[in-house]
């Protein structure tokens, strides 16, 4: 009888009164095994103790070894010393034991060059099932592995760098402060000084120079808040967002006649409220500051339940942002407005978009109500834990 190797639903012979079984197996083996996965496969064959008997010649080329060479030697020929014992360990004991095994092998050639291989390990039996070696089938997956490699020492990389940038913008941040503020109390010793001669443009300009270093003071702030920015482990708390926006409300001061509008759809969920908490005030404020009508703007905050987030949505009614610049506003140091129009860093959107990928979700923007103003959309994963929703009117457990 021939050994058995072929696939299960194949030892069947599907030609029965055509050719016998033994027929059937070598027919197969000879022009599917030896025809085509000998021209496209790495394969050896092994006794039952793993003496190599047969190799193929695209084995032979992979591993640099001629046939003389190989035939009588055990696998251990390749061990490139990656793998620890107990990988071979559990292979070996699943193949004694009849079982197909695959894996991912990296395996060193005669000439002491690495190669990576996929490799499916098959049983070889005769009669009664007797076991009688071993068939390895491998493709070569060098390539991909050493693309794998880089991907993954780029990705090592790439964090390391935003560690350091972090670091950087704190310290940087951290420690011009100091002088900062020495140059704040050098002008305010100045302005008393010449307080009596000071003239109409000589005051102008000690004011843009207070200003100016206001705004310095403001920017530094902004950086170490983005370098911060979802660094500290914050314990969950439930936080019942409506009640939350009413806080913030008051927080945020809004010229008289602006209203803040808290949604019925407003959930309680447990989150990190400080995290959230910044987020939902930094874009409030923004929808204030940047308002061309603040005597009767109005921001509406609401709430959509996701399967694994919830979507929190700030409308508001001013000006909106053009659909071009839409990505370009969460990059650091980006306005749409000069700095002599509008005070500020330019920072808050990094610094909301930071936190908010940090907590596993994400932030895009949209049209306003009826196709004016802007609508800000963010996705905020939370705790499963008791959570309730108040969506259409009915309140529901998480």
């Amino acid at each position: 009888m021939t050994p058995n190797f072929l696939p299960s639903n194949l030892r069947e012979n599907p030609f029965k009164g055509e050719l016998t079984d033994e027929q059937f197996q070598s027919i197969f083996a000879q022009n599917i095994c030896y025809g085509v996965l000998d021209e496209n496969s790495i394969i050896a064959i092994t006794d039952v103790k793993g003496t190599i008997k047969y190799a193929n010649d695209t084995f032979l080329k992979l591993s640099k070894y001629s046939l003389g060479e190989i035939v009588g030697e055990n696998h251990r020929i390749l061990n490139s010393g990656l793998h620890p014992h107990s990988f071979f360990k559990d292979m070996f004991r699943d193949i004694a034991n009849g079982k197909k095994w695959r894996g991912e092998i990296r395996n060193r050639a005669k000439d002491g060059s690495f190669y990576w291989v996929d490799t499916t390990i098959v049983p070889i039996l005769g009669e009664r099932e007797k076991l009688l070696g071993y068939a390895a089938v491998r493709t070569d997956i060098t390539d991909r592995k050493q693309l794998e490699f880089r991907l993954a020492e780029q990705a090592q990389d790439l964090l390391r760098s935003n560690e350091e940038l972090e670091q950087f913008a704190y310290v940087a941040s951290h420690d011009l402060k100091a002088p900062l503020r020495g140059i704040e109390n050098l002008v305010s010793w100045i302005e008393e000084d010449l307080e009596s001669s000071l003239t109409g443009e000589t005051r102008t300009n000690m004011d843009l120079l207070k200003s100016r270093v206001q705004r310095l003071e403001n920017l530094l702030d902004d950086l170490l808040a983005y370098s911060r920015a979802g660094r500290g482990e914050t314990a969950n708390d439930l936080v019942d967002t409506r009640e939350l926006i009413g806080e913030l409300a008051l927080l945020v001061s809004p010229p008289q006649g602006f209203c803040i509008v808290g949604g019925e759809t407003l959930p309680t969920l447990r989150t990190a409220r400080a995290p959230l908490t910044q987020v939902l005030q930094n874009l409030i404020s923004n929808a204030i500051k940047h308002h061309d009508r603040p005597e009767n703007g109005h921001v509406w905050i609401e709430a959509l339940a996701l399967p694994d987030a919830i979507e929190f949505i700030i409308t508001d009614d001013g000006p909106g942002i053009p659909e071009r610049f839409r990505e370009r506003v969460f990059g650091m140091f980006q306005t749409l407005k000069p700095r002599d129009e509008v005070e500020g860093s330019g920072m808050g959107l990094a610094i909301v978009k930071k936190l908010i990928e940090r907590q596993g979700g994400k932030i895009w923007l949209g049209e306003g109500r009826t196709g004016k103003g802007l609508a800000v959309h963010f996705a905020w994963s939370y705790s499963n834990e008791g959570n309730t929703y108040d969506i259409d009117g009915e309140s529901s457990p998480g």
